[in-house]
């Protein structure tokens, strides 16, 4: 048993995507970010749809469809209206006010003019997205003290209290109301594997998913240094929900899949940024999915394996471009939004 003080102040990344609001409403709504990211434990950044944790929609440009989805209309008229399927949403929503009409009743609304209520509504999204803010903190513990995961089970508590079982066989649960501000204090107990039972309330993911929600969030470079040096190769496709996987990230899937390249190679098929590119190479790595290592890679790459749905991957297998609406491709998988054509 030990305590986790950990050795750098990291705090994850949130992501929230706007629909609908013109330009300088979006500055208002940055203001706040801003404004939030010095007071809490969390930094808030804008971010496409495709790649968001939650989303602000503009209430005043929400029209209702009679089979029940919603559309929304653009700023400019020469964007396409966004399409959602509220049925399908596996993430939280709100609405600036005015929303709809009179008998729509979301989860979330606020007043973009109110600074305390734009406050108030980050708040809400934090609650929702707490146990992924402690699964970062969590694989952040695990990164920094380079944890054995293969040697048994650990029992993360706080002040006595369960906040999270760690196990390779059994994944990782996270007790929903954890305060991720606590965990500098958890204590990290090391159990036999028979202890790798969750509670049935806790929030379950695998150790991928969790490695994963770290080094997409992190702002530490977790790429090994000789992946910038090495040609790099494609052992298998991530395995984690299509949600978690961006279009980047499916792009440089794609290009090793067409064939193995260094990180300079990578940089000029992709088009990526190097930063960007490190963040995507980073998290494939600590799941599996690439390695520096030839000898460990089992060819044919093996994208028809169970649990892989990359539509992104499918349409563009014969494509030198990026398709722009892959994301919403993407989503669909799991249901979601499109754009109105």
């Amino acid at each position: 048993m030990y305590t986790a003080a950990r050795s750098t102040a990291e705090v994850p990344l949130l992501r929230l995507g706007l629909v609908g609001f013109a330009p300088e409403e979006e500055a208002l709504l940055c203001v706040e970010l801003a404004r939030r990211a010095g007071e809490r434990q969390m930094v808030w950044q804008l971010a496409p749809l495709g790649e968001a944790d939650a989303w602000c929609v503009s209430g005043p440009r929400l029209r209702r469809l009679p089979d029940g989805s919603w559309r929304i209309v653009p700023v400019r008229v020469t964007d396409h209206p966004i399409h959602i399927n509220p049925e399908h949403l596996e993430w939280p929503v709100a609405f600036s006010t005015p929303a709809g009409p009179p008998d729509f009743q979301p989860a979330h609304l606020f007043d973009l003019d109110s600074p305390a209520g734009i406050q108030t509504l980050l708040g809400h999204l934090e609650g929702w997205l707490r146990p992924a803010m402690v699964q970062f903190h969590l694989a952040a513990h695990i990164v920094q003290r380079r944890i054995d995961l293969g040697a048994g089970v650990y029992h993360v508590t706080v002040q006595g209290k369960l906040y999270a079982v760690v196990s390779r066989r059994g994944g990782v649960g996270v007790w929903p109301l954890a305060d991720p501000a606590q965990l500098a204090q958890a204590e990290w107990n090391r159990r036999p594997d028979s202890a790798d039972a969750m509670p049935a309330s806790f929030v379950h993911s695998s150790v991928a998913e969790t490695m994963w929600q770290y080094a997409t969030r992190t702002t530490r470079d977790c790429l090994p240094r000789h992946y910038r040096r090495k040609r790099l190769y494609l052992r298998r496709p991530p395995q984690l929900p299509p949600r978690l996987l961006s279009d980047r990230c499916l792009l440089v899937v794609r290009e090793l899949e067409r064939a193995p390249a260094t990180f300079n190679e990578l940089l000029a098929r992709t088009g990526a940024a190097a930063a960007d590119l490190a963040r995507q190479l980073a998290g494939l790595y600590m799941v599996g999915s690439v390695t520096a290592d030839e000898t460990r890679v089992v060819p044919p790459y093996a994208m028809s394996e169970p649990g892989w749905s990359s539509s992104l991957v499918a349409s563009q297998r014969d494509s030198d471009g990026v398709d722009l609406d892959a994301t919403v491709h993407l989503k669909a998988v799991g249901g979601g939004f499109q754009p109105a054509k």
